[in-house]
């Protein structure tokens, strides 16, 4: 697995963004913050269990935000183990190669996607193949603009593919968000 960085970096290259972005993120765009980023800029229900990649700016151009249908790279090399609905779109969640333990799993989870049709549960991923495109979510209704939520959770390892999904995802007491600024 990449750094966060590299991850960004990936991200940027995939969508032709140039060599001299600089990502931009609001305090609720990032892991445990109860803060909106949007519509009345209140508090959430619950901490958010990711970080939001929607905003950019190239030199000292002013701040742009990813259109639908952005491409996604994956992260790193990994197989695709469930693939569900989120309330923008869809959800990915990919079990990384590098992380492999008998009590518990590493996941990353891609959501507000739309999900390239070749990516089915049981596809293996390689580091910065797209995987998916940013979601239309304005067909959705939502104030949100398409982007990327890109969450890392360590789960039970008994926990089935299939449960790996939004019900499971915001509970504390067996997910362990992980933030994805720290992993290596």
């Amino acid at each position: 697995m990449s750094n966060f960085k590299q991850y960004l970096a990936a991200m940027a290259s995939a969508n032709c963004l140039g060599p001299d972005i600089e990502w931009v993120f609001h305090p609720g765009m990032l892991p445990e913050s109860k803060r909106k980023w949007w519509g009345d800029f209140k508090t959430r229900p619950a901490a958010h269990e990711g970080i939001d990649i929607c905003f950019y700016r190239t030199g000292t151009g002013p701040i742009r935000q990813l259109p639908a249908g952005a491409r996604v790279p994956a992260w790193s090399s990994g197989t695709v183990l469930n693939i569900c609905d989120d309330f923008l779109g869809t959800t990915l969640v990919v079990a990384p190669q590098a992380f492999v333990s008998e009590r518990t799993r590493i996941l990353e989870v891609y959501s507000h996607l739309s999900v390239c049709n070749e990516i089915t549960p049981g596809t293996g991923l390689g580091a910065g193949q797209i995987i998916a495109q940013t979601a239309d979510t304005h067909a959705t209704g939502s104030v949100l603009p398409p982007h990327l939520h890109l969450s890392c959770i360590e789960v039970p390892a008994h926990i089935q593919a299939d449960a790996l999904n939004w019900t499971l995802f915001p509970r504390r007491d067996n997910v362990n968000v992980i933030n994805p600024v720290f992993m290596e």
